[in-house]
């Protein structure tokens, strides 16, 4: 007798019941659905229950909101879990949220009301990827596409940017890595100090490089 496959296990986490029940209704015929109320119980969870292959998180959430959670998911010194895709659904259309979101290290963002065909989408496609660990390959900023329905909306991911600012290597930083360093300093020194990650001295490192390589643009504008 041939044996059932084990469905991949998905993580959602939000406070409301009414949107954890839609989400059971969207995505359990083909996914194990596991529940938590808030970002707290959301890390309990994922640290106890290494089955856990997706999370899908919403921001406004008591005890932990989806920023926080995000921030602990990707500080997490084991590899596995830190990454681990992580997609935030939000009510908020803003693109302060989005940014923010996406800066904390959120793989995509869909907007409520859920649609049952994009988040199926969505799911499948980052469950299917397999990220590489462990290569010497040159490291290349990727772009995540939001899912908004217009497709408008493309932002950077943070790791790869991360990587760049990180290597020994001597090298010229482009205004694209540029700004987006800019951009999400303030949230990683939030993080930083939010839950005592101690990178202090990665952090300096990091707004060092990003001082030298402001350094050229402004003596060539003041001379």
């Amino acid at each position: 007798m041939a044996t059932v496959a084990e469905k991949p296990v998905v993580l959602v986490v939000d406070d409301s019941r009414v949107m954890r029940k839609a989400m059971i209704n969207i995505l359990g015929d083909g996914y194990e659905i596991i529940e938590a109320a808030d970002g707290m119980a959301g890390w309990n969870q994922v640290l106890s229950n290494s089955s856990i292959v997706l999370v899908i998180s919403d921001i406004e959430m008591p005890e932990m909101d989806g920023y926080s959670f995000i921030c602990r998911i990707r500080a997490s010194e084991d590899e596995a879990l830190r990454n681990i895709p992580v997609i935030v659904i939000t009510g908020a259309e803003d693109d302060i949220t989005r940014e923010r979101a996406y800066a904390c290290g959120a793989n995509d963002f869909i907007l409520k009301p859920i649609d049952k065909k994009q988040m199926l989408s969505c799911v499948a496609a980052h469950i299917e990827e397999v990220p590489e660990t462990g290569t010497n390959a040159p490291v290349e900023l990727k772009v995540h596409k939001g899912h908004r329905g217009d497709g408008s909306a493309e932002m950077p991911d943070l790791e790869s940017a991360l990587k760049v600012l990180r290597s020994p290597k001597p090298q010229a930083l482009d205004n694209y890595v540029l700004n987006l360093a800019l951009r999400v300093m303030p949230v990683l020194d939030y993080c930083n100090r939010r839950f005592n990650l101690n990178l202090d001295n990665e952090i300096l490192s990091v707004k060092r490089r990003i001082l030298e390589a402001r350094m050229p643009a402004r003596k060539k504008a003041a001379g």
